[in-house]
């Protein structure tokens, strides 16, 4: 049955497909379990699902005394360590971002050595219940691993719910805005239909105080309001204040600055138009991969589709090694818009004479506005290679679409001048040497990774029908000839092939060579 008859057909109810858990963190959980480590998913678990498809991160605490098995089981089970910009970590958390090479799709672990939490843009305080959770964890059927006991893990959402609490939030109540709702609501709800209450008055004891825990089963019953929880807090505070990481004024410091320097980046980001949702890096460095293909083989799309998939989870910067009018500067731009007008005036002068000649390169010197541009295009492109470099070096994932090439020139982005270095005029020659020096520093650093798109020369014509076929045949071909370095790793694909395909190769492609 289609899924038009499931919509008109009101007494039908569509199954939806099964979810597909990830195999990556099937085979890292089964390696932990023949490896005897001790360790469990110390919260959220309401979301287990969403986990284990890669919606969300997954959170699990080790017994640090695994740190060196853990390290080589990671790095078995396609696990990646990165590390977050410096001033936003947190002690005793690493970051793993692990790669299902069935579907392409990353899922983020965050690997807890000890309980680092509290207030939003902080995690301020240290709590020592690392072995009471790994003492009383609970094996999870459905899932085939282990979790928290519930009682301690409604405790600590509790726990973590105070230490989150702002002036702020009993006026939002006020107002009809429950400080608890969403996923956390959710997850309390889940917690209350899992506690036995006399349990729960015994763990909390052990682990707040008996007068904090007294108050827990009537903060279960319902959603807690900001006065229960701020009254749960008077009690707890003495203790927690024992395991704070930071005075009242390095806190304070701290979380203004973590937060203002989040607004910066993403306005920052926002401003460059950059796909970057994520501060990780690698630590031994980061990656350039450049996607080359004539016109038709879907390098933009493909480009798009990579850093999509990247940024959640990596910092990725995107640059343009081509000489397309979206990239172009404002000097630039202007002097296209005026050469576009200038061709449409051409065009209809042809028009009236009845001229059906095909354009032909010209082999005169280039006028004084070709020159401009020719120039302005240089400028830029010394300009993006700087950065890309820059962000190379600091440990992103670099993406270009289209790279600037001097092997042949003339064609797919390579230099425009060559025939003027020794001839023409004195002006003519100054500007060709100098964007010969702009595509020697753009070549300074060779990309890491070249992934080619090749596509036959009917399927290009099909899908960039205005471009002459003479033009797409001869950028298919330079595509296959185009040479790099033996360190820059080659992956050739077949750009016919449906692009969900032709991603999860490319995706593949890139995450064994991070």
């Amino acid at each position: 049955m289609t899924a038009l008859e499931s919509a008109v057909r009101p007494d039908v109810i569509a199954v939806p497909p099964p979810e597909r858990r990830l195999a990556v963190l099937r085979d890292l959980f089964d390696r932990l379990h023949t490896a005897d480590i001790r360790y469990c998913h110390w919260k959220s678990n309401e979301h287990l699902r969403a986990s284990f498809t890669g919606d969300t991160d997954v959170d699990v605490l080790f017994d640090r005394r695994a740190i060196v098995p853990l390290t080589r089981i990671l790095g078995e089970s396609n696990f990646k360590r990165f590390v977050v910009k410096p001033g936003r970590g947190y002690p005793g958390i690493e970051d793993y971002v692990g790669f299902d090479a069935a579907t392409g799709t990353l899922t983020h672990l965050h690997v807890h050595y000890q309980l680092t939490l509290g207030e939003k843009f902080l995690k301020g305080h240290r709590l020592p219940w690392e072995e009471q959770y790994l003492a009383t964890r609970v094996w999870d059927e459905e899932f085939g691993l282990f979790v928290a006991d519930p009682h301690i893990e409604l405790v600590a959402l509790l726990v973590r719910a105070v230490m989150k609490l702002r002036a702020r939030d009993a006026a939002l109540e006020l107002l009809g805005i429950p400080f608890l709702q969403g996923g956390v609501r959710r997850e309390l709800r889940w917690l209350q239909e899992r506690v036995d209450r006399d349990q729960l008055l015994a763990v909390g004891a052990r682990l707040v105080g008996e007068p904090a825990a007294r108050l827990l089963p009537d903060m279960v019953d319902r959603a807690p309001s900001v006065g229960q929880l701020r009254a749960f807090g008077r009690r707890v505070r003495p203790a927690l204040d024992e395991y704070r990481l930071f005075s009242t004024g390095d806190a304070v410091r701290q979380m203004a600055t973590r937060e203002l320097g989040v607004v910066w980046w993403k306005l920052v980001n926002w401003y460059h138009g950059a796909p970057t949702k994520s501060t990780r890096t690698l630590p031994h460095g980061g990656l350039t991969v450049a996607i080359l293909g004539a016109d038709g083989a879907g390098k933009s799309t493909l480009t798009s589709a990579i850093a999509d998939w990247l940024s959640r989870e990596v910092a990725v910067v995107t640059t343009y090694g081509g000489s397309g009018a979206g990239s172009a500067n404002l000097p630039r731009r202007l002097l296209q818009s005026a050469a576009k007008l200038r061709r449409r005036l051409q065009r209809s002068k042809s028009a009236d004479r009845g001229a059906t000649a095909a354009p032909r390169r010209s082999t005169s010197p280039p006028s004084l506005a070709r020159l401009v541009w020719i120039l302005a295009l240089a400028r830029e492109r010394r300009g993006r290679a700087r950065e890309a470099r820059r962000a190379r070096g600091l440990g992103m994932l670099v993406l270009s679409d289209r790279l600037p090439q001097s092997q042949f020139p003339g064609w797919n982005d390579g230099p425009r001048l060559v025939p003027w270095l020794e001839a023409g005029s004195r002006l003519v020659r100054t500007a060709a040497r100098r964007e010969q020096a702009a595509f020697r520093l753009a070549e300074l650093s060779a990309p890491d990774i070249v992934i080619k798109l090749h596509v036959s020369p009917e399927v290009a014509a099909r899908r960039k029908p205005e471009t002459p076929a003479e033009q797409l045949r001869t950028g298919i071909d330079m595509v296959r000839r185009l040479a790099f370095p033996p360190t820059t790793r080659i992956v050739d694909l077949d750009a016919e092939q449906p692009l969900p395909m032709v991603l999860l190769l490319a995706k593949r492609a890139i995450w064994e060579a991070i």
